[in-house]
């Protein structure tokens, strides 16, 4: 019988008990761990905020056995709050790592689920490994299957996300097919999480992150006692695709799977914005020091790109933080003012800043049917700068900074990770969880990782 004929629920399952790490070979080892080091960096980061602390304090009140490590304050709680708060903080910032085609973040669910469930455990390292390409693959390969129709009301980071986590987590716990199954099919039955929260600018997005790991990891517990889950809660008639999509053909997302890691297809963000603002932010600031152009020689901006850019990051208002990280128009205006988008940029002192009221007027964003037709293969966008002496600058971005494409080498990612950590704890702190991220295949038992710390 081949994978297929399996069907897809069942197939996914198989693939994760098969994952091996003496045949991921070095280069899908070498992004497994970029991708950890990025998301540390990440969850740091967002342990820094006002945001972290409301789900924190929460969890504090609740207390729970001390099983694994809240990552930045370094107290332990349960596994399951651990996985929760760790990728609820990891999101914040918006800096975590993106896939194109499935528009998801795997790092928020997946690592923060096997890395909390790995320090529990006593995990090796080369298990965590295995666990998060496992976790990665099975999430991205069901975010491709039901993309686009999927993403205009359900955020994919969090849908696909509990199946990421309940995968990477069976992978972890040794679960064999039969019981990897069953944690899928009721991560299936957990998988939530709707776009609308967007209207209010709500805080929710975090929330879906943390409930994608913690939702997984617990049909992962669950299935290790026995408790069973539908075995085709994909394929079923009464399954995912068919209740969260209108796509057809689901099974060509999944007819390479075991051959092809989707892993090695990660994007890094280098600006504290929606992806969908990185085209534009990218072309903008290559203008900008291609021709050594300064906010006040910009007569006008004037961005082609693709509708998901206007219906996710097309807001005008930036009153708050996570208003401005999904407004193209104000992210755009820091490229213009500061010649960067970072965490710095999205202060409260900042958004109030006179000059954004004089130069967001200046800048035009469009959806074109040349844009559309390369989206989601390609998130490109064309920029043109008009200065004030009437010169014309246009540049077209295929692949924004951070695509796998045109990605950040592993100098800068630890360059991000260490400005991120700093925000939460001193250099040398930061500097040794790098060298253990680094080294993260040589653990033999994850539940030292933060020892000393």
């Amino acid at each position: 019988m081949s994978n297929l004929e399996k069907g897809i629920s069942r197939q996914c399952a198989d693939f994760v008990t098969s994952v091996s790490f003496p045949e991921l070979g070095l280069e899908t080892v070498s992004v497994a761990k970029k991708c950890i080091i990025d998301w540390l960096g990440c969850v740091l980061g967002g342990s820094s905020t006002s945001a972290a602390r409301i789900i924190g304090d929460l969890v504090d009140e609740m207390g729970g056995k001390p099983q694994s490590t809240l990552v930045g304050d370094f107290k332990k709680t349960t596994a399951l709050q651990a996985s929760m708060v760790n990728a609820y903080n990891c999101h914040i910032l918006e800096m975590d790592d993106v896939h194109k085609s499935s528009i998801v973040h795997p790092a928020a669910p997946v690592i923060s689920s096997v890395f909390a469930l790995g320090e529990y455990l006593g995990s090796s390292g080369k298990e965590l490994v295995e666990a998060i390409v496992a976790g990665y693959d099975v999430m991205i390969r069901i975010g491709e299957a039901v993309t686009p129709s999927h993403y205009t009301i359900w955020h994919s980071t969090a849908t696909c996300g509990t199946f990421g986590a309940a995968a990477a987590t069976a992978k972890l716990l040794g679960l064999d097919e039969m019981q990897t199954l069953y944690s899928i099919g009721n991560a299936g039955s957990q998988a939530a999480g709707l776009w609308e929260f967007a209207t209010d600018k709500a805080m929710t997005k975090y929330l879906h992150c943390g409930k994608a790991a913690y939702n997984g990891l617990l049909s992962s517990l669950m299935a290790k006692k026995g408790f069973t889950g539908a075995t085709m809660i994909l394929e079923g008639d009464r399954g995912f695709f068919k209740a969260y999509s209108k796509e057809t053909n689901f099974e060509d997302s999944f007819k390479d799977m075991g051959e092809k890691y989707r892993i090695n297809e990660t994007v890094y963000k280098p600006y504290a914005s929606c992806r969908h603002t990185h085209g534009p932010i990218n072309g903008i600031l290559e203008i900008m020091a291609q021709h050594g152009l300064s906010s006040a020689d910009v007569e006008s901006v004037n961005v082609q790109t693709y509708d998901t850019v206007l219906k996710l990051a097309g807001n005008t208002d930036y009153s708050t933080p996570p208003a401005a990280r999904f407004s193209i128009y104000y992210c755009l205006a820091c490229a213009l003012l500061f010649g960067r988008v970072g965490v710095s940029e999205f202060r409260e002192e900042v958004l109030k800043d006179p000059l954004m009221a004089e130069i967001i007027p200046r800048i035009k964003v469009e959806a074109t049917e040349e844009m559309n037709s390369m989206y989601p293969a390609r998130w490109a966008s064309k920029i043109t700068i008009t200065t004030k002496s009437g010169e014309n600058y246009s540049t077209f971005i295929e692949y924004p900074k951070g695509d796998p494409e045109n990605t950040m080498m592993d100098e800068e990612i630890e360059k991000k990770y260490l400005s991120l950590a700093n925000l939460k704890i001193n250099e040398a702190t930061a500097l040794t969880l790098l060298e253990r991220c680094r080294n993260i295949e040589q653990y033999d038992n994850l539940a030292d990782f933060f020892s000393g710390i």
